[in-house]
């Protein structure tokens, strides 16, 4: 099936309060965001001329796993608004497009569309001459074509500042009649073959596949103290020590019938078990804290890692540590105060 690479002609912008069609084609900065993070972690303030239109659309960790998204999720599209709200699940705001469509527990990230994707001419100008990051676009504006199909998705997407505030119930459904009219699958990224994704199981997919043990794909929904990760482990070694409790009981009771006193077998696991219940917990704790510990000591050497090159690109140096001249004058100046977006990835 034949696409044309902008999906859509409708002019979406046209609603836009004080603004006319001509200024908005003309003054696409308009429609950017206030700033940019770039890879090394600069604010700086978006230009289309580098990787700022990549690093909002592109989806390339999900793409590094695709043959194990069928673990994480269904080929389907997304559930509407309306359903996520069925299923107890919170609408959470991410701008990565990493985590559009990513649920865990009762929460779903769901990156809102940016003014400049409703806009044919910004995609005509920035968008068509790159296949994958036009593959990633179209997928993305099919995602929002389920998530928002009833007026009371409408209603709900602009309660949680999905949609620009400035666009009207009767411009979307003209809009998301294109996008669906010139849909193909093959025209969009296969990362939008399929929709929910969950977290949980794209951690372990990052964990086996490519290694990354402690981080996972995203640790948005991990620990954020190391006390809440020893108390829910501990709680867990818990649960299990209850029914170990359980079978010592039931143990005891049969040590005092008869029948099973003589017999070798149930005397032989229960010698075993009751060893191994003494054992047990103390190896399962010292495990825990031995978990945790490797996890702060990683943490904290990625962390000090990162803070020495940081501080090289940012042109600073940490002059009240010991071991730098004190003939240096102290200065939170950068050496390099105009940082150039060159540097970006």
């Amino acid at each position: 099936m034949g696409t044309s690479p902008i999906p859509f002609t409708t002019q979406v912008l046209k609603s836009r309060e004080n603004s006319s069609a001509s200024q908005q084609a003309s003054d696409f900065n308009s429609l950017l965001p206030a700033s940019h993070r770039t890879g090394h972690d600069h604010i700086v303030v978006p230009d289309l001329e580098t990787n700022f239109l990549k690093r909002e659309l592109l989806v390339e960790r999900l793409n590094d796993i695709q043959d194990w998204l069928w673990i994480c999720g269904r080929p389907m599209p997304p559930r509407p608004l309306h359903h996520q709200i069925l299923l107890s699940r919170d609408i959470a705001i991410s701008e990565s497009p990493d985590l559009h469509l990513v649920w865990s527990k009762n929460r779903i990230f769901l990156k809102p569309i940016p003014p400049y994707l409703f806009e044919p001419d910004f995609w005509a100008a920035h968008i068509i001459q790159d296949d994958e990051l036009t593959k990633c676009a179209r997928g993305y504006l099919f995602s929002y074509t389920a998530l928002i199909a009833y007026q009371s998705d409408f209603r709900i997407a602009k309660e949680k500042g999905l949609l620009p505030y400035y666009i009207e119930w009767e411009a979307w459904k003209d809009f998301a009649k294109e996008i669906l009219q010139g849909h193909d699958y093959a025209s969009v990224n296969p990362r939008y073959w399929y929709g929910e994704l969950r977290l949980s199981r794209l951690n372990k997919v990052y964990r086996i596949r490519k290694g990354f043990i402690l981080r996972g794909y995203s640790k948005i929904a991990a620990h954020s103290v190391y006390g809440d990760l020893i108390r829910d482990n501990f709680a867990a070694l818990a649960t299990i020590l209850g029914y170990v409790v359980i079978v010592l009981t039931a143990m005891q009771v049969g040590l005092g019938v008869e029948r099973l006193q003589e017999d070798e077998a149930f005397q032989n696991a229960s010698y075993g078990f009751t060893v191994f219940s003494i054992i047990a917990p103390l190896a399962a704790g010292m495990g825990i804290f031995l978990l945790v510990l490797v996890i702060f000591i990683s943490n904290w050497i990625v962390t000090k890692d990162y803070e020495v090159k940081r501080f090289q690109e940012m042109g600073v140096e940490p002059f009240w540590r010991e071991g730098y001249k004190k003939e240096k004058t102290p200065s939170f100046t950068s050496r390099n105060p105009t940082i150039s977006n060159e540097r970006e990835v």
